[in-house]
């Protein structure tokens, strides 16, 4: 199934209003005519914001409120008091839609720059600073109109501005600053309409939070402008490796030719990332950035009594000011079949797409419900049509709604030897179905009883909450609408499916081909950047009050079995469950440690089960009736362990159970059946060794594990040529008769459930799982994959072998100084500090049973030409660098305010609760490690870090070999070349 969510991700920040006493604000404010100045009243009343609601609407189950600022800043607050945490989203009314047309790219890199700080924080001396930012930014304006010599001499001259600004910098202290208070997930994201700023926040941190976001937002300075730009290059770079990226911008701008939605990517085109234009950008702020533009959207424990005085004593301050007026585009209609091609390597696919209607009309609702019939990953029509019957390798559909326009599309993967003309026609052939009425009230009833169920879970998250509030806000929608939409949902009918299939499912679309070969990309050349100092000691005075305010301490809660969580005994194994105290859903998952070492053909008897029927049920009767049961099944299988997972509602839980064992011990399926798997999984091994990011998920594992990856387990190419089905038949019979353990999350504790769950008989044992090992290796050995790809994936390991468990807290307090979060070592001195990755991380892996290896894992992405560089860096931050006694103070404090902040989502405390028995813990383990963490010291850090960084270390490198330095890289260490024929069992095709 495929469901694409146009969303990029992307950063932001706030600051508080001007200060009287500046002769000059960070971001210019336009001169204001005076003649023409309306008032705050006139403004706010201007700005299309959405109805008041002051107390939860009945039937609203997230029980949502919205405010309103007095400068015209909404609030939405939906309150849920399952942790001592909110989320947040700090929302503005525009995206990449709004970017100029010559700057795309804009509202992203401006996202990136609103964490850079302001006059107050991020910063040691703005006034002396400014001179230099303002001749960065004249810089930038005769970039643009630059020839190449001139380029270089201006290049040359913002590195050097760079670097004056860097004495008084405090690079990525909001970050730190957001750290060191316990404010989780900072990020951001920009799409077509709208940018967030988003966090996770302690509850007792509200105004810290909302006085850091209010400074963020009213004087942004853009400082150290010139290295984030290289993390939007590298950004860039990760786009025009990924086919997906370029399908859907080429199908975009197909649809919407003469409208942003299709002209204006939202990473933006590479010609004017090379010029980027910093007055457009600050231009651009004043225009969107209004707090009469911009929404507050909270989830989670906290309340409007409590959240709206001080927003309102903090963001409420911002002054209101006139929203830009946007480019209004053209909605061309499409003509006829309007056909593209992108070229990549690896797997060919068709994807179609067809006009539909904007968000709000009145036929939304019936293509929602048209797009779950086509595609629910289970019984619509290009599941059971296409994917079922192995027609392609996969197929689905996804709906989009803008503001002003929308579209609906479908997607299928080719296999080999298929034409895309054919695929093509397939697709139509689904289509033509659709509109031909082939579908049944029945089927929306099922696809209803799911909208119910996704209600349900969204209720459980906060994240989810947040999503839909945004969304609401973005899309002018009152909150009113948005609690009717399950009764319109519930409203149609299958003759409004028909409709709008024939309506808008017709002859005029477009069409994109994905054709195998080696594309030719632009490239975007490496400016010559210095590196920053990035001194962890330096704070700015905001930020050491910030940190000096007093808050009530969160305390921690522990898991206690018989509480959270209890124990029970099956005939197969251990059962373990949580009870589900929201609503009648449940999870269950069979985990075996049995994968296909012990039964070689086993991952593929899962992959067959998911296209078979069960006794005398066909494949589609299956699946048709665990839709309408509500139930999904689905199925994990690697080299040393295999898992089956359902979920759905309880009340139907013995019901799924029992199909599932009949499924496992009558697979129905034809010789037709097992060829067309055999012929798919084929087709999908010759793309995986096309695919960069599949190649290095699999050098990876090569480099760390030698003959032991799980790669070189598979069965052979010749073995899966000749799948034998009565042996299939036989090894999925006997997999319910095999010790596992399960796990259930749901409303039964565990005694109730014991009885509906328990699976199988005279169960056979199963041997532990091996002991993790890594290759044994001297030095620094390298393994190098050439492939022809405008960024390299670069993954590290240090192997250690097995430590004791008295190790733990001070591997997770190194692994949080590493790399826990923004402001940690790694991402700040590779990203921040050189601007050499979009991303690089880095932790500490303890194993998943006593006795396995430990190892430091990390890994980042990074321009192919600056591979050595990066990877240089990153040597000596593991080997040589010191420990910095400020940085690891800062992680001591995020970790404790992790630990009395946090709480486990019920749905995830089965899966803790296995490891922990795994591990041999007998309780929650973490009261002790929380001690020990407090009690740690420098020297204790740097003996553990020392340790480590005498390990011999593993490098794994897929990149461009005509623009990676290999001479360069030998330096480093032992380079051994390898392809990707090494890499699997798979043999010869």
């Amino acid at each position: 199934m495929i469901r694409a969510i146009r969303l990029a991700p992307v950063l932001g920040l706030a600051l508080l209003a001007c200060r009287p006493e500046q002769t000059q604000p960070p971001v210019e404010t336009p001169p204001i005519d005076a003649a023409t100045t309306k008032s705050a009243a006139e403004i706010i009343a201007a700005s299309d914001l959405p109805p008041l609601v002051s107390t939860p609407l009945p039937g609203d189950d997230m029980a949502v409120t919205v405010h309103r600022l007095q400068n015209g800043m909404t609030v939405y607050i939906s309150t849920d008091r399952q942790k001592p945490r909110f989320t947040a989203w700090l929302t503005v009314r525009s995206g990449s839609r709004n970017d100029p047309a010559d700057s795309t790219g804009l509202a992203h890199y401006l996202e990136h720059m609103l964490f850079k700080g302001t006059d107050d924080y991020g910063t040691l001396d703005y006034e002396a600073e400014r001179p230099h930012l303002d001749r960065i930014a004249a810089l930038y304006d005769e970039l643009r109109q630059a020839d190449d010599a001139q380029r270089e001499r201006i290049f040359a001259e913002i590195d050097e501005e760079t670097q004056a600004t860097a004495a008084y910098a405090v690079p990525n202290e909001l970050d730190r600053l957001y750290s060191g208070l316990g404010i989780e997930g900072v990020n951001a994201f920009t799409s077509d309409e709208i940018t967030a700023y988003i966090g996770d926040i302690p509850s007792n941190r509200l105004e810290a939070w909302a006085r850091i976001e209010a400074e963020r937002f009213a004087d942004p300075v853009f400082r150290l402008f010139y290295p984030e730009l290289e993390a939007v290059y590298e950004e860039k770079n990760l786009t025009l490796d990924d086919p997906d990226d370029r399908m859907s911008e080429t199908m975009m701008l197909a649809l919407f030719p003469e409208h942003p939605y299709g002209t204006q990517p939202t990473i933006g085109v590479t010609e004017h990332l090379k010029s980027p234009a910093y007055g457009d950008m600050v231009q651009y702020f004043q225009d969107w950035y209004a707090p009469n533009n911009m929404a507050v959207v909270l989830a989670g424990d906290i309340d409007p009594e409590t959240a709206l005085p001080v927003l309102e004593a903090t963001l409420g301050q911002l002054p209101p000011r006139e929203i830009g007026t946007p480019d209004p585009g053209k909605i061309t209609p499409v003509a006829g079949r309007v056909a593209r091609e992108v070229v990549a390597e690896g797997e060919q696919t068709v994807m179609m797409a067809w006009q539909t209607v904007a968000v709000r009309h009145e036929d939304e609702p019936a293509l929602e419900v048209l797009d779950w019939l086509m595609d629910n990953s289970r019984s619509g029509l290009l599941n059971l049509e296409l994917e079922l019957t192995q027609q392609v390798q996969d197929a689905g559909s996804w709906t989009s709604h803008f503001n002003e326009a929308g579209y609906f599309a479908v997607k299928a993967t080719l296999q080999q030897g298929q034409e895309h003309q054919q695929v093509e026609q397939m697709l139509l052939a689904v289509i033509a179905k659709l509109r031909a009425g082939e579908i049944t009230q029945a089927e929306i009833d099922a696809i209803k009883l799911h909208e119910d169920m996704g209600d349900k879970r969204a209720l459980e998250s906060t994240w989810a909450r947040v999503s839909r509030m945004a969304e609401s806000f973005v899309q002018h929608q009152p909150w009113d609408e948005v609690v009717a939409r399950r009764e319109r949902l519930r409203a149609v009918t299958r003759e409004d499916v028909i409709r709008v299939a024939n309506t808008y499912l017709g002859q005029n679309y477009v069409v994109v081909y994905r054709r195998d070969g080696k594309p030719t990309l632009p490239n975007i050349d490496k400016p010559t950047i210095t590196p920053i100092d990035i001194d962890s000691s330096r704070q700015s005075p905001f930020a050491a009050e910030i940190q000096a305010m007093a808050a009530t301490p969160l305390e921690p809660e522990w898991l206690v079995e018989g509480k959270h969580y209890g124990h029970a005994k099956l005939p197969a194994g251990p059962l373990i469950a949580a009870a589900n105290p929201r609503n009648d859903l449940f999870s269950l998952q069979y985990r075996f440690d049995r994968g296909r070492r012990d039964a070689k053909m086993l991952c593929v008897g899962f992959e067959l089960l998911e296209r078979s029927g069960a006794g005398a049920l066909s494949a589609e009767e299956l699946q048709r009736e665990l839709y309408a049961l509500g139930t999904d099944i689905h199925f994990y299988c690697d080299d040393d362990s295999s898992e089956i997972g359902l979920s759905g509602i309880d009340g139907n839980l013995e019901r799924s159970v029992a199909l599932l064992d009949q499924w496992l011990r009558t697979a129905s399926f034809d010789d037709q059946t097992l060829s067309k798997l055999s012929t798919n999984i084929l087709s999908e091994r010759r793309d995986n060794l096309d695919d960069p990011d599949r190649l290095a998920r699999m050098l990876d594992d090569y480099a760390r594990y030698g003959d032991r990856s799980s790669w070189l387990s598979e069965p052979s190419n010749a073995a899966v040529a000749k799948l034998d089905g009565k042996q299939l038949r036989k090894l999925l019979a006997a997999v319910p008769d095999h010790q596992h353990r399960t796990l259930y999350f749901g409303p039964r504790s565990a005694e109730q459930a014991a009885a509906a769950v328990a699976l199988g008989k005279k169960h056979k044992k199963v041997g532990p799982p091996p002991k993790r090992r890594f290759r044994k290796g001297k030095d620094v050995t390298i393994y190098f994959l050439h492939k022809d790809v405008a960024k390299s994936a670069v993954g590290v390991t240090l192997p250690q072998g097995p430590q004791p468990r008295t190790n733990e807290p001070v591997a997770r307090y190194y692994g949080q100084y590493l790399g826990g979060d923004m402001s940690s070592l790694i991402f700040q001195e590779i990203r921040e500090a050189r601007g050499l990755a979009y991303y690089a991380y880095g932790f500490v892996s303890t194993g998943w049973q006593p006795g396995d290896d430990w190892g430091l894992l990390g890994g980042m992405g990074t321009q192919a030409d600056k591979t050595v560089d990066a990877l240089t860096v990153y040597l000596e931050l593991l080997r040589t660098h010191p420990i910095e006694a400020e940085r690891l103070t800062h992680a001591r404090s995020a970790l404790d305010v992790d630990f009395r902040s946090s709480r486990i989502d019920p749905r995830w405390i089965v899966w803790l609760v296995d490891g922990w028995d795994q591990m041999g813990d007998p309780g929650d383990p973490r009261p002790a490690q929380w001690q020990q963490i407090q009690g740690l010291q420098l020297t204790d850090v740097q003996e553990f870090a020392g340790e480590l960084g005498k390990a011999p270390v593993i490098l794994s490198i897929v990149g461009d070999r005509a623009r990676v330095d290999l001479e360069a890289l030998g330096k480093l260490g032992k380079v051994v070349e390898v392809e990707a024929k090494d890499l699997t069992s798979y043999g010869a095709f």
